[in-house]
């Protein structure tokens, strides 16, 4: 009985043997959105991907776009995902899209060559690219500018673009072209597809680097006061990097009101527009003498941030209610406004599942589906996710998110998030 069974176990390990092999030639992207191999929350700063279509906007550079590239015939599978995240829990939000792409041997370099190629010769004005920097954090990697031209608004898009074995790996900032923000995910995001190697930046620039430039500070950490009220500190964030990257910053007091100060803090650069002229970042205290003490005025940052006294020697940072809004409560207002700072689009809708005042659960769905001629000719779809939020001085912040049932992730994230808000729910 034995010896029959014999060849065919061994049949069975060979084509299970032939099979792996195969597989592993293709190279498919098996990896899910925030899997293994893809950026997740964890890379993403607490934002959730969800997959999304290649093609809008196009995930990996394409210039002289009409022009068929000689490597999409060794182009296997493609996987993309994308993201809304606000890095350090701050205000400003960005869209982050990362593009995987499966070749057969030897088809991604053969991409990269193309790319190279065209960067150089294709030169549309209303749809340009430009190469701005190679060799960011892995060898052979190219940071790409996207400027566009629609309907007479100007839009800026950043790509970090480079390979990892066999496979292309494209991450794109397209809400402001935020250079340091790309470095750091595009080389995460080729480190988890198994890309090896240190490399040092190399600057491609085509801009005057002769010329001291001058720029507002766009982020401020913190604001502070003095024991006697007279001096303001404000930390800047500013860009850091070789002698011409920075000088300054300096902040000037352009008014004084019976109920506001408004200051304007501002530095140089030779350097910041060069490719990767200013690879880093660093905070720098601004001091800002008051002509008099800041009593309870509150104070405006750049015409846009808005900042109010929160406990002695101490500013922060006032949300969109204003810098002295309502308290937060379980009522219609807090939940609309808890909704809008988990950046749901403006037609989703939002049902509250627990709220004690302090913790909220609330579950946000968002619509779609094929358009119809008419109603009742096809049916939409809708997805919804659950929403864990805490209430702050500013209003409700989200602290989790999740499409399962109970309290497992918002426990992870808030070990002391109320269990009876949550325990008994099923998924969203």
């Amino acid at each position: 009985m034995t010896v029959r069974r014999l060849p065919l176990l061994v049949l069975c390990a060979v084509l299970c043997g032939v099979l792996c092999t195969a597989l592993s030639a293709c190279g498919l992207v098996h990896a899910g959105a925030g899997g293994e191999g893809m950026l997740g929350a964890a890379d993403l700063y607490g934002a959730w991907p969800s997959e999304v279509s290649g093609a809008h906007p196009p995930l990996v550079p394409a210039p002289c776009p009409d022009e068929p590239l000689r490597s999409d015939d060794d182009r296997l599978d493609t996987r993309a995902i994308t993201a809304s995240m606000a890095p350090g829990g701050g205000d400003r939000r960005f869209q982050i899209y990362e593009y995987v792409a499966a070749y057969r041997p030897g088809g991604a370099q053969t991409y990269l060559d193309e790319l190279g190629e065209r960067l150089g010769r294709c030169q549309d004005e209303e749809d340009h690219y430009s190469l701005v920097a190679r060799d960011i954090g892995v060898p052979g990697t190219m940071r790409v500018q996207h400027d566009r031209l629609n309907d007479g608004t100007e839009t800026t898009g950043v790509y970090l673009v480079g390979r990892a074995g066999d496979q292309i790996v494209s991450v794109l900032e397209s809400t402001g072209g935020d250079a340091t923000l790309v470095n750091e995910l595009g080389v995460r995001a080729l480190r988890r597809a198994g890309a090896t190697g240190e490399a040092t930046p190399s600057i491609v620039t085509h801009e005057d680097t002769t010329r001291w430039v001058t720029y507002a500070v766009s982020t401020v950490t913190e604001v502070r006061v003095s024991r006697d009220g007279r001096v303001l500190t404000l930390d800047a964030r500013v860009p850091d990097g070789p002698d011409g990257c920075l000088r300054g910053p300096t902040g000037r007091l352009d008014g004084f009101e019976p109920k506001l100060v408004r200051v304007d803090i501002r530095f140089e650069s030779r350097l910041l527009m060069a490719g990767n002229g200013c690879p880093g970042e660093r905070t720098v205290p601004v001091e800002v003498p008051l002509p008099k003490p800041l009593g309870e005025r509150d104070v405006v940052v750049n015409l846009d941030r808005l900042y109010t006294l929160d406990r002695p020697g101490l500013l922060r940072r006032c949300g969109e209610p204003g810098c002295h809004p309502a308290p937060t409560g379980c009522t219609s207002d807090s939940y609309y406004r808890a909704a809008r700072d988990a950046d749901a689009p403006e037609h989703s809708y939002h049902h509250e599942r627990g709220c004690d005042g302090k913790w909220l659960v609330m579950d946000i769905s968002i619509s779609g589906g094929p358009v119809c001629e008419r109603p009742g000719e096809c049916a939409g779809a809708s997805r919804t996710t659950r929403y864990f939020y805490r209430a702050t001085p500013t209003g409700r912040r989200v602290i989790a998110g999740t499409t399962k049932p109970g309290c497992g992730d918002v426990l992870t994230a808030e070990p002391r998030f109320p269990r009876e808000l949550c325990a008994a729910l099923t998924a969203p």
